[in-house]
């Protein structure tokens, strides 16, 4: 089962400048979902491990989706005549932080990317002309990806109407020129820190 690509932090010198499809960072644990033809829905997952129904921490996710998503995936599915589908979804509520969430939170699943048959992950484009009428994070816009753009999120000083709290995530191309990084904010750092200490702060800073 394909696992999602990390995601880089625009920082050092690896940073590079892009137009960017820019999108709101929901702030909770990425999980996919895999359908084929054959199967359908039979495959759920972390990023990095598989799980079933009887998951303590994410066995809930697999009834939320079957309900509230597998009938609109499916059909997109169908309609493209595609034979494999992996779908990225972000499992939340609103008392999630950092990947960790109450267990009496409400919780929801919101689609963020997607991987049908061999193609790799969609474009962000793509992703919007086929997914965008469901629920996916907030499209905040097309924007040049620089230096001064990911300071203004850091900041806080962004213009930008729909950041919840993480930050954003600019993704641009396609296929194998598909280019992905991420800004997260200083006041969503700052409480990473404050609340795991500067070891484990970091390791989740930097994930």
């Amino acid at each position: 089962m394909k696992p999602y690509p990390s995601i880089p932090p625009s920082t050092g010198q690896k940073f590079r400048e892009f137009e960017a499809c820019v999108f709101d960072k929901l702030d909770g644990s990425n999980l996919r979902f895999e359908w084929s033809r054959k199967q359908r829905w039979h495959k759920f997952g972390t990023r990095h491990r598989l799980f079933d129904h009887t998951d303590p921490d994410f066995g809930v996710a697999i009834p939320l989706f079957l309900t509230g998503w597998q009938e609109d995936l499916t059909r997109v599915a169908v309609d493209n005549r595609w034979d494999h589908l992996i779908v990225f979804m972000e499992f939340w509520g609103e008392k999630s932080f950092a990947g960790k969430h109450d267990p009496a939170d409400l919780k929801k699943l919101t689609l963020f990317d997607a991987c049908p048959s061999k193609k790799g992950l969609l474009g962000p484009k793509e992703f919007l002309k086929l997914f965008g009428h469901l629920k996916t994070p907030r499209f905040l816009g097309i924007h040049k990806w620089t230096r001064g753009f990911v300071d203004r999120i850091r900041k806080g000083e962004s213009d930008l109407d729909g950041i919840t709290f993480e930050g954003v995530v600019g993704k641009g191309g396609s296929g194998h020129k598909l280019v992905m990084a991420k800004a997260k904010t200083q006041a969503w750092i700052d409480k990473v820190y404050s609340q795991y200490g500067d070891v484990e702060g970091k390791k989740i800073v930097d994930s």
